[in-house]
């Protein structure tokens, strides 16, 4: 076995203890393979393990603390086990950890929900709290060039409420019965440039940023009707941004 397959295959015992094939990806001989299935039956190496994965979910827990918080604790426990199980837990940087694992979790709640809602808040304010800390505000005269090019921001989002987002927040908070999910949706748009990085989205806001699913001329959507002040209000908040 070449030291590189032997390395791999450590690494995948210790992420396939569950149960998983180990010697995936690697080429292993008959001796080899009994090597590490013996291996993983070895009590200090089972408590090696057990330390590894309760450390990657203590990380995987801050990453996603608010979201985690008002899950119930079994869907909790199982979005942390699947997400160490998968590999999570392990990134160096906080920032990428915690909006993988809010990803991961977004895939798996129920849509809509109001635990759907406040995970995907959660993310936003992380991306445009990190945004913040380099963004500039653009001169709007850019809007009125012939070849200005506008696309969504970056480090910009949307969140879709279905009930008062007070009503909402303080509910799940406190543990106690959230409103019943509404048709009437409260939207809150997030970018770097904003005030407390968030603000409730008119309904021309909102329509603007569907609009550009991809790169459309600031020429274009005043044509179509949106106005420059909406325009320059997003690009100045970072929701919009200059496509280069």
């Amino acid at each position: 076995m070449a030291l590189l397959d032997f390395q791999t295959s450590l690494a995948q015992l210790v992420r396939v203890s569950d149960g998983g094939d180990p010697s995936k990806g690697v080429s292993l001989t008959p001796g080899e393979r009994r090597y590490l299935s013996d291996l993983a039956r070895n009590p200090a190496f089972c408590f090696t393990v057990k330390v590894q994965r309760s450390w990657c979910a203590g990380r995987a827990g801050k990453a996603a603390y608010l979201t985690l918080s008002i899950l119930t604790s079994e869907k909790r426990e199982l979005l942390l086990e699947d997400w160490v199980g998968s590999g999570g837990g392990t990134h160096s940087f906080v920032g990428a950890e915690s909006e993988a694992f809010l990803q991961f979790i977004a895939r798996r709640i129920p849509d809509p929900s109001h635990e759907l809602t406040i995970c995907r808040m959660e993310l936003a304010a992380l991306r445009s709290s990190e945004g913040s800390l380099i963004f500039q505000r653009p001169p709007l005269s850019r809007i009125d060039r012939a070849d200005c090019l506008l696309r969504r921001g970056r480090y910009a989002g949307v969140v879709h409420f279905y009930a008062e987002p007070e009503r909402v927040l303080n509910a799940l908070l406190k543990r106690e019965p959230c409103p019943a999910i509404s048709s009437d949706v409260t939207t809150l748009i997030f970018g770097p440039g904003l005030d407390r990085l968030y603000t409730r989205a008119s309904w021309s806001e909102m329509a603007l940023y569907d609009r550009l699913q991809s790169s459309v001329s600031a020429a274009e959507l005043v044509a179509e009707g949106f106005t420059r002040e909406t325009i320059a209000r997003l690009v100045e908040g970072g929701v919009l941004e200059y496509a280069e």
